[in-house]
């Protein structure tokens, strides 16, 4: 029988997985924080920016 040796380093797969789980988090996290931020801002009452889109025929 082939006996499998523990690898102290751990795997492709299982080093791909944890850094996209770090990523997901720490992205999550900065998108939470930029959210409170903004919302602490919205007692300054600033006018709110519009724009228009005119869609033009060039034929």
């Amino acid at each position: 029988m082939i006996e499998r040796r523990k690898s102290i380093v751990p795997d492709k797969i299982t080093m791909i997985n944890l850094v996209w789980t770090t990523m997901i988090a720490a992205m999550l996290t900065a998108t939470v924080t930029l959210y409170q931020e903004q919302s602490q801002m919205s007692d300054f009452n600033y006018p709110q920016m519009t724009g228009r889109y005119n869609d033009l025929s060039y034929y």
